[in-house]
């Protein structure tokens, strides 16, 4: 594989970094640039694993479309919730059809969760242990939760694809071993920060269950 197409885990920190203001507020461009870097993430693990890497680029599609029909909602995270909770579009399509942007970035809020989660089991494996093991317990305890039963099999027979550390480290990041650990703690941190940001979000609205 190519040097230049390995995962690239210094811009990844970037974008969510860039996504945060110090108001707390969670920029929606920066955001999805991150999650554009997750779907090639996703799509660098596998076939088996394309699954998720065709529901980042179907999020992100539908929340970009949001931001050309009504820009000046769609700046911030908070900003599209406040807009959608008071025109009482979380539960509804646009009148251009697009599904609500609550309801889709929730979806991508889930799955952040899940690679915050394993990417703090990576920094703290031995270089031996394998990644497919981590991976599947925290998938189960995560994002699993919002899948049917079929995806959560295929999901379970892609994860145990996955190499050891060592070898995960070399075939899937651009980064060496010794910066990539510099960079797996704090690219996680910032996840988890932004996750909970979101959730309080959420929740103070009642949207974590959307349908």
């Amino acid at each position: 594989m190519a040097h230049k197409e390995l995962f690239d885990f210094e811009h990844l920190l970037a974008q969510f970094t860039a996504s945060k203001t110090p108001e707390n507020d969670i920029l929606i461009e920066h955001y999805l640039n991150a999650f554009n870097d997750l779907s090639r993430f996703f799509e660098l693990l596998g076939t088996a694993f394309g699954f998720v890497s065709k529901d980042i680029n179907e999020k992100i599609k539908i929340l970009k479309a949001h931001q050309a029909e009504n820009p000046d909602h769609f700046v911030s995270i908070q900003a599209m919730v406040a807009y959608e909770v008071e025109k009482s579009l979380t539960k509804s399509k646009t009148p251009s059809g697009l599904v609500s942007g609550s309801r889709t970035l929730l979806r991508l809020h889930r799955t952040m969760d899940f690679v915050a989660k394993f990417l703090t089991r990576l920094k703290g494996m031995n270089d031996e242990d394998y990644t497919g093991k981590a991976a599947s317990e925290e998938y189960n305890i995560s994002l699993g939760k919002f899948h049917p039963w079929m995806i959560r099999k295929m999901a379970g027979i892609a994860m145990y694809t996955l190499p050891t550390r060592k070898v995960f480290i070399e075939k899937y990041c651009k980064q060496n071993k010794e910066r990539l650990e510099e960079l797996v703690g704090p690219t996680s941190a910032m996840m988890t920060e932004i996750h909970e940001i979101t959730e309080k979000l959420y929740g103070d609205h009642d949207l974590l269950q959307l349908p």
